[in-house]
């Protein structure tokens, strides 16, 4: 199960790269992989799916806005540090979405 200190790990390391101005280096482009690849692995734990269906997307219960679009720039952007920023972001967002969806399905079964 995906944790947000599973994120935090990755994150030293690519802040590093990020204040060298390292994201596209060879050293950096794992641990970036790496980490787009667990924002992923996420997203799909979240939602309880085994594949992401972009067609599908407004039938899971966490999906932020302009998720597609989004996933689209990451693809092209990761290895720059906006692209890096992004992806931050979304893991912020998508911890706090997914934290409300359980609060407010244990007030339904209350």
């Amino acid at each position: 199960m995906i944790e947000k200190q599973d994120f935090e790990v990755l994150e030293q390391q690519l802040e590093q790269f990020a204040a060298t101005r390292n994201l596209n280096s060879a050293e950096a482009k794992p641990v970036v992989d790496a980490y787009f690849q667990l924002l992923i692995d996420y997203f799909k734990q979240i939602n309880q799916i085994s594949a992401i269906d972009f067609e599908s997307l407004s039938l899971y219960p966490i999906v932020p806005m302009n998720f597609y679009e989004r996933y689209q720039y990451l693809l092209t952007r990761k290895y720059h540090f906006m692209g890096y920023r992004q992806m931050k972001t979304l893991k912020s967002e998508l911890i706090k979405m997914a934290a409300s969806y359980q609060t407010r399905l244990k007030f339904r079964k209350s």
